[in-house]
């Protein structure tokens, strides 16, 4: 099952328009509703909140529904064609101002948050277990993930670059009008991205006819499978403290570091430049050293990048340039192989429990991000609401070591815990080799 390379492209182009709407959220949805819709930073971060338990329910029924969906495209392609379109539509409803009291604004957000987060689940949960079916090699998948990776901060790239210099084009001085035309725009780029993607990529691992079990049956085998629950805290603490540093980058610009808008963007811009490099030699690298010494080397130095910013003064600008490139390219490696080895639990899931639920695995894993995201924003606002943070004035000396922490020794401890728990885990690439050999066998009879 060798993928060619216009299929990994393909596959990856639909993370690309993913990343249009997803890191738009990670790194400007919280400063946008604190400083140009006009609510709260503990509002919003009560919001984010609710929002991601909510969204961890959804996870597992978009999983369960993928898993049994029947169609002449199969069963996780069809979703791209079929939701594309509404993800656009309601990314520019959340990034709409409406002309309403505090409590008008506040219910609206909730319910265009919401909405935008089901809306991008019913998309975002088939494309992710789609990796799982279009090869069963293993480091196949690592390299499919990798393009995927290298174009998801493609997406990054276009949003971390352009959003405020179009916000600025398009608004003209209003920002409210400026993030709604720039939210169209990546909208309708993520349409046709995702019908590139529906249209490049086949589904090839099909499971023996009558192995599908009752839901409550594959939930069962889920939860009793080690390596899916240490990958699901992996999955929960990642993006708790990723979101807990990347929401708060630009307050750390803008108040701490005092850029101005051209070196703003060059500081977000190094992130998604080491991402991309460091996502582009997962392959090689793992080739070398394995996935799990990988992934934890990956998660040691983006601690180390992480917390020596809090000992770095300010006029050392380009010291805290380049560790937020470090960071970034640890990042790249973190980001690939996390997926890769939920490729390889769904398929331990499957020797062990004679159970193809490659759905569940992956909603149920992606859960885990959703709740960690929801996490990361409350504690983020939180503290920025218990620093003494003002939006758009100068920050009290309180305030702005608040923000420091948020991107330095906050997710540094976050991230040596991770590396800790991933010692634990043990699909190496022996078994995984065995156990795919002995799937295919089973599928052959």
């Amino acid at each position: 099952m060798k993928l060619s390379i216009q299929e990994k492209v393909g596959y990856g182009l639909g993370d690309t328009a993913s990343n249009l709407v997803w890191a738009t959220l990670v790194s400007f949805i919280m400063i946008y509703y604190t400083d140009v819709f006009g609510i709260s930073a503990a509002a919003a971060g009560s919001l984010f909140l609710f929002a991601r338990a909510f969204d961890g329910v959804t996870d597992f029924a978009m999983g369960a529904i993928a898993d049994r969906t029947r169609s002449r495209w199969g069963k996780f392609r069809p979703y791209l064609l079929w939701m594309c379109l509404p993800l656009a539509g309601v990314t520019v409803l959340t990034f709409t101002v409406p002309d309403f009291d505090p409590t008008g604004k506040l219910l609206y957000a909730w319910v265009t948050y919401n909405l935008l987060m089901a809306v991008y689940t019913a998309i975002n949960i088939p494309y992710s277990a789609l990796s799982g079916v279009m090869t069963d090699d293993t480091m196949e998948r690592t390299g499919l993930n990798s393009w995927r990776m290298v174009l998801a901060q493609a997406g990054g790239f276009i949003v971390n670059g352009a959003t405020l210099p179009l916000v600025q084009h398009f608004g003209k001085g209003d920002a409210a009008h400026g993030y709604q035309l720039t939210a169209a725009l990546f909208g309708m780029i993520a349409v046709c991205l995702f019908l590139i993607c529906f249209a490049t990529t086949r589904e090839r691992v099909q499971p023996p006819p009558g192995s599908s079990n009752p839901l409550i049956q594959d939930i069962r085998a889920l939860f009793s499978d080690i390596h899916w629950r240490i990958i699901f805290l992996v999955g929960l603490l990642d993006l708790t403290f990723i979101i807990i540093r990347a929401g708060s980058l630009l307050y750390h610009a803008r108040y701490v570091l005092a850029l101005d808008e051209s070196r703003t963007t060059l500081y977000l811009l190094l992130g998604n430049i080491g991402f991309i490099l460091g996502a582009a030699l997962t392959r090689p690298v793992t080739a070398s050293f394995g996935k799990k010494r990988v992934f934890i080397a990956a998660h040691v130095l983006m601690a180390l990048s992480a917390g020596v910013v809090f000992w770095l003064p300010p006029s050392l600008l380009g010291w805290i340039f380049a560790l937020q490139f470090l960071h970034a390219f640890a990042a790249g490696w973190n980001a690939v192989l996390f997926f890769s080895m939920i490729a390889d639990t769904a398929d331990h899931l499957e020797w062990k429990a004679h159970t193809r639920a490659t759905g569940l695995v992956f909603s149920a894993t992606t859960c885990a991000q959703k709740i960690g995201m929801g996490i990361g924003g409350a504690v983020a606002g939180l503290i920025l609401t218990r620093s003494g943070y003002v939006a758009n004035a100068i920050q009290s000396p309180a305030a702005s070591h608040g923000i420091l922490l948020l991107v330095s020794l906050i997710p540094a401890i976050g991230f040596l815990l991770v590396a800790m728990l991933l010692l634990r885990y043990s699909l190496t690439e022996s078994i995984c080799r065995h156990i795919r050999e002995d799937l295919a066998a089973r599928r052959t009879a």
